[in-house]
């Protein structure tokens, strides 16, 4: 046994390296979930002896983790009361009017955009949006995909709390003993990012972007519009006034986010102009998400769809014991070919119909005159035990519950000011950056801006858990001396490397290993490595942090290397060389102009 325990501390070196080797490999197969890796190799090292339990159960004190997990929250409020989703809305009509002004407006507010929130929600709610305008430009999806998420990439490269390798990279370093970072410390060099990315993707992007149509899943799963019919219901004051007075249409607020097609008053039929006048009981037929749809459903002010009346009006905490379901027609048995006024489930199960679904048509004129066909969706409404009868007797398929939150859009204000303060406050350094965003997450759960349920699942938790592995596989490596091995041996190579060939090296490094794995795991590892080369050097370790955070966040050359990347590789049928076509160009001008930029603000 002692021989083992004397070969184990002799070779320590050599095995935390051969562990840290089997982490990136396992990385890179992509046979198991990169936090799966990451929590194996933290197992290994506690194993080996190289951590203690103390120093493993240490890394949950971290605050950078609980500040990720925090802004996550407030990134969900953000897309909750439907912040996101209407500055969409507003770009889609806009790129009608102004063309591709309006395509660029768009990139400069997503890049802004991500810099304050996280931008995986931003790029997944703005894909379909991407999608729409390019059929209205009449121009191929897949040029404008690709700039979507290099423009959220750029993004995060301006603050601290641009993306979560920024947080993690400053908690990383200040648990090696340097000051806490800014909040714009490092946005000059963001900004040297943004406009060489900027420029590059302007004069290069045309030709070399894919020219290819977006895979019609993606439309089908994100772009998914229902028709639909609301009716106004009156103030109860104002329901015992016979003389009260019909409202304008253009004053139904909640409305305007939808496609009206008509109103409907008896049998006569109305353009829904702005100045027409609504009564009591007269239904608008219009077109709207999913979300949209829920939001108008949680409104007392509005009823929607069939069979309005068999619905209990939610209470004023909004507790309510129905259930929305999504279910597609069959060919047989399931209503296909009959009209829904004709329908007898909704009556006798007590299911309301919210909405119909076509593909790529309008499935018709008004809700109660559509003959359905095989493949139309619809959003069906009810107490789960009858909702699950219509479904079984009537041979309808593929139910489930939508993904879809109803938005609520009174409580934007809030979710806005909080993300603000906690960004306003920490440029100010009014108090640390992790106590600031949780009060903010307390606020908007309190105000329920978002519900707990929907804060949890905001956060990604396979994130959480890679960040966590990989603190403790860094103080296992740090343990076993590997860290200083490397600096010992890479100081005399660079110890008279001008200040701007070592910013160019240490950023080509980790661009190059953050293309491959996790770039959260690749600022973990490189950041104290970072910090002890310029101990060993006698110079200022701040710049050498920037350009790792700068090269860990600006990866643009793999469908893999970013988690925004991903999104839009599935979403537009892209191919994996049509990232290294652009990317690589974009990598490296971006690397120049950024270690440019520390080189020439930087003291060493």
């Amino acid at each position: 046994m002692d021989f083992v325990s004397a070969f184990f501390a002799e070779s320590q070196t050599a095995i935390s390296l051969a562990i840290l080797v089997a982490i990136f490999a396992g990385f890179m197969l992509e046979r198991l979930p990169p936090s799966a890796v990451a929590a194996s190799g933290a197992i290994a090292f506690l194993a080996m002896g190289y951590i203690s339990t103390d120093e493993a159960l240490e890394v949950f004190s971290n605050p950078a983790p609980i500040t990720i997990a925090a802004m996550f929250i407030l990134s969900g409020a953000l897309v909750r009361t439907g912040v996101v989703e209407s500055i969409s809305g507003f770009f889609v009509d806009l790129a009608v009017k102004r063309g591709w002004l309006a395509i660029i407006g768009m990139l400069v507010v997503i890049c802004i955009g991500s810099s304050l929130m996280n931008n995986t929600p931003l790029v997944i709610v703005m894909i379909p949006v991407v999608i729409r305008i390019a059929q209205a430009l009449e121009a191929p999806s897949s040029k404008l995909l690709i700039p979507l998420s290099y423009a959220a990439i750029l993004g995060g490269t301006l603050t601290l709390v641009g993306t979560s390798t920024n947080l993690l990279i400053d908690g990383v370093a200040r648990k090696q003993g340097l000051p806490a970072m800014g909040m714009l410390e490092i946005l000059p060099y963001g900004i040297a990012a943004c406009l060489a990315g900027g420029v590059t993707l302007l004069v290069f992007g045309p030709r070399l972007l894919p020219d290819r149509e977006t895979s019609s899943a993606a439309l089908e799963n994100d772009d998914l519009n229902f028709l639909t019919e609301v009716r106004w219901m009156r103030a109860e004051d104002e329901e015992k006034d016979e003389d009260a007075k019909p409202v304008l249409l253009e004053d139904l607020k909640g409305l305007q986010f939808s496609h009206l097609v008509a109103v409907l008053r008896g049998s006569e039929r109305l353009r829904p102009e702005p100045e027409a006048k609504i009564l009591p009981g007269d239904r608008i037929v219009l077109n709207a998400s999913r979300s949209e749809i829920l939001t108008l459903e949680e409104d007392k002010e509005y009823l929607v769809g069939l069979n309005s009346n068999l619905k209990p009006r939610q209470d004023d905490e909004g507790e309510s014991n129905l259930i929305q379901v999504e279910a597609m027609v069959t060919p047989e048995r399931s209503g296909a070919g009959r009209i829904v006024r004709n329908l007898e489930w909704p009556g006798r199960f007590g299911v309301r119909l919210l909405g119909v679904s076509r593909h790529r048509h309008s499935a018709g004129s008004e809700l109660a005159e559509v003959r359905l066909r095989p493949a139309d969706r619809l959003l069906l409404e009810g107490q789960a035990a009858s909702v699950a009868a219509v479904i079984s007797s009537t041979g309808l398929i593929a139910a489930s519950e939508p993904v879809a939150r109803p938005f609520r859009r009174r409580r934007a204000p809030i979710a806005i000011a909080c993300l603000l303060g906690v960004i306003t406050l920490s440029i100010f350094d009014i108090a640390p950056i992790a106590a600031l965003a949780l009060v903010g997450v307390g606020i908007v759960l309190l105000t329920r801006c978002i519900e707990a349920e929907d804060a949890w699942q905001a956060i990604d938790g396979s994130i959480l858990v890679l960040i966590f592995a990989m603190l403790a596989v860094g103080q296992g490596l740090a343990n076993a001396g590997l860290i200083k091995g490397l600096v010992e041996s890479l100081a005399p190579a660079l110890s008279h490397a001008p200040p701007i060939l070592l910013l160019l090296a240490i950023y080509a490094l980790t661009s190059f290993l953050t293309e491959v794995v996790s770039n959260n795991a690749v600022a973990v590892i490189l950041t104290p490595l970072a910090i002890s080369l310029a101990a060993s050097l006698n110079i200022q370790p701040q710049p050498l942090i920037y350009a790792i955070m700068l090269a860990a966040s600006a990866s643009f050359a793999t469908p893999i290397g970013y988690q925004t990347n991903t999104l839009v590789y599935a979403a537009g049928n892209f191919r994996f060389s049509d990232f290294l076509r652009v990317g690589l160009l974009m990598n490296v001008v971006v690397g120049v102009a950024s270690c440019l930029a520390i080189w020439a603000l930087n003291d060493f």
